[in-house]
């Protein structure tokens, strides 16, 4: 090969690799940042007190209006309540939008989804009805969280690189799927005002029977007459009620919300035989009635009616049965007064022996231990049923005393050695006071009773 030859094959070698060397530094175009700026559609979101949402040739399918108090409601759906954070989390949302222009033609709308019988309609109006802003979405989307918009009278057409459609509820196909009244209703059940109720009560039906679960009211103290203090209305309830634990409870349906609000005529929700019922007496009067329904077999949730609502609700299972308890979600902490001042000795009795303390005087570490788990004692729940008791000929019968100074009677606990159920992990305890049967979990009855012999007095050799 001649020289010449050589040397035009190695030109052509080196422009190849040189080829190489650059594409390989090259980002592809899919991949390449981009930059955006914003789109400049802020507007004064406080003078906006309607907001109407339509679609092609239906100008209002959502409509949402905030009353003289500032509730925002939904006349489109039942005058349902409407989530407010989801009204404001939109106007951010618009306002934020980065983007860049991508057209400015008239005849190119319908190439975005742009023209007046197809796309999304925003309308942001004042008190008067006069519009703060308006603003069109296309229903072809260039990806999955971009879209293409326009201001009303405005041939501009941007692109936005904003997932606008899942702040109104659309996520999948804009141009086959409809705004839904339902997305903007809020789900919060109730948001009772916790300082104005004085009674609450908890209902439980069940083949034909209804049991008070809960039954606590506010009544001034006969101690202080310018004080109020909450108690137990039945006498058969063990312990005292913890005031700051009722206060919190009425604030569950805060963060706990249901999944969907209904058209309360779509079917039949079960509400003429329900299985549960709370009521949230407040000092005007008034009250507010939850009522659980049927379950829906699709999700396990269970419809809800609240007394005041007009649409009815979804509501999660495990919502529900955290909203289910009985008065013993209520117990403050050392139910039995055991770390009292005036605890001046506990006997403790099991199937094994019987010991005797006097956390008073022996600071043993070993007696330190058993007081507290003895103040920690949790209760799961009670127990209704009479048919329900504590046998006290097992032979697998546990109880602890407690004797206080000054006081001519003693604190008995009985508890069951034996689990409630075959294999369970559960016991039963009653006082010895007539009151009502409850629950305790097996570490609670192990910490109690299982090993007690370490807390004998130690004696000299």
């Amino acid at each position: 090969m001649k020289l010449k030859h050589l040397v035009i094959f190695g030109v052509i070698f080196l422009i190849l690799v040189a080829a190489i060397v650059l594409k390989s530094q090259q980002k592809p175009a899919e991949l390449a940042s981009e930059e955006y700026h914003s789109l400049n559609l802020s507007f004064d979101a406080d003078k906006v007190t309607e907001v109407v949402i339509g679609k092609g040739s239906n100008p209002k399918i959502v409509e949402i209006k905030k009353s003289e108090s500032g509730e925002w409601t939904l006349p489109t759906f039942f005058n349902a309540r409407a989530d407010e954070k989801k009204i404001q989390k939109l106007f951010k949302a618009i306002a934020d939008a980065k983007g860049e222009l991508r057209a400015n033609d008239k005849t190119l709308l319908s190439g975005f989804g742009l023209e007046d019988n197809a796309a999304y309609r925003f309308s942001m109006l004042d008190a008067s009805g006069k519009p703060v802003f308006e603003l069109l979405l296309g229903t072809k989307k260039p990806r999955y969280n971009a879209v293409f918009l326009k201001q009303k009278d405005s041939d501009k057409v941007f692109y936005a690189d904003s997932d606008l459609f899942s702040q109104i509820g659309i996520y999948e196909d804009p141009e086959k799927e409809s705004p839904e009244n339902s997305y903007w209703a809020s789900l919060i059940l109730a948001k009772p005002n916790a300082d104005t109720i004085d009674e609450l009560t908890i209902e439980r039906f069940e083949e034909g029977k209804s049991t008070n679960s809960v039954h606590v009211r506010r009544e001034t103290d006969p101690n202080d007459l310018s004080k109020k203090w909450w108690r137990y209305v039945s006498p058969e309830v063990p312990f005292s009620p913890d005031a700051s634990k009722i206060k919190q409870f009425f604030k569950v349906f805060e963060t706990h919300p249901a999944t969907k609000a209904l058209d309360p005529k779509a079917q039949d929700f079960g509400f003429s035989k329900p299985k549960w019922q709370m009521k949230l007496h407040q000092e005007n009067g008034e009250e507010v009635v939850i009522t659980a329904g049927a379950e829906d077999p699709a999700t396990k949730g269970t419809f809800i009616q609240v007394s005041d609502e007009p649409v009815v609700f979804l509501f999660p299972k495990y919502y529900l049965n955290s909203v289910d308890v009985d008065d013993s979600h209520f117990f403050g902490a050392d139910p039995l007064g055991a770390g009292a001042e005036t605890t001046e000795k506990i006997f403790i009795h099991a199937p094994s022996g019987e010991v005797s303390i006097s956390p008073k005087t022996d600071k043993r570490e070993v007696v330190t231990r058993y007081m507290n788990n003895l103040k920690s004692l949790s209760v799961s729940k009670l127990v209704f049923d009479p048919s329900i008791k504590i046998n006290l000929k097992s032979g697998q019968l546990n109880w602890i005393e407690i004797k206080k100074e000054g006081a001519p009677e003693t604190i008995f606990l009985d508890v069951e050695g034996t689990p409630i159920e075959e294999g369970g992990k559960e016991h039963l305890a009653q006082k010895r006071d007539g009151t009502l049967p409850f629950v305790i979990s097996g570490n609670t009855f192990n910490s109690l009773f299982q090993n007690i012999e370490p807390l004998k007095p130690e004696t000299s050799a």
